[in-house]
């Protein structure tokens, strides 16, 4: 058994989400928090995320580019699309160094912000969510 701190994913459609039963490692937990670490300021968009994560690790990076693809390639589910789902489930671990991210159905577009011109390039949305980050002590 592998250490609860990676990512397994099944390559059924429910297991791809949530990597519940998998049998292939994505991406290593403490890469998350080291990236999110390294991210100025209290909050994160998935765009921030994608833009430090690429630069601290070029090689998972590609693999993630090789395995979803990128927005823009007509794939339903892109790298931005995993590593938006990865913040989220994330944000709910109890150890997590990024508060829980409060989801659309639950109270409208609280933790959503409007989109730059450029954001909306890359990211297709005009929407786009925000993770915020725990108080340090």
């Amino acid at each position: 058994m592998l250490p609860s701190r990676h990512l397994i994913v099944h390559m059924c459609k429910m297991c791809l989400i949530h990597g519940a039963c998998g049998l292939i490692q994505i991406l290593d937990e403490r890469k998350i928090k080291e990236t999110i670490e390294r991210i100025e300021g209290d909050s994160l968009t998935v765009l921030d995320f994608m833009d430090k994560f690429r630069g601290l690790y070029p090689a998972d990076w590609n693999a993630l580019i090789q395995r979803f693809g990128r927005f823009g390639e007509k794939r339903r589910y892109t790298v931005t699309t995993y590593l938006s789902n990865r913040l989220d489930l994330y944000s709910r671990k109890p150890d997590s160094i990024l508060k829980p991210f409060v989801r659309y159905s639950q109270t409208k577009f609280q933790s959503y912000r409007r989109t730059t011109e450029e954001e909306r390039k890359r990211f297709g949305s005009p929407w786009i969510a925000v993770f915020r980050k725990r108080a340090t002590h």
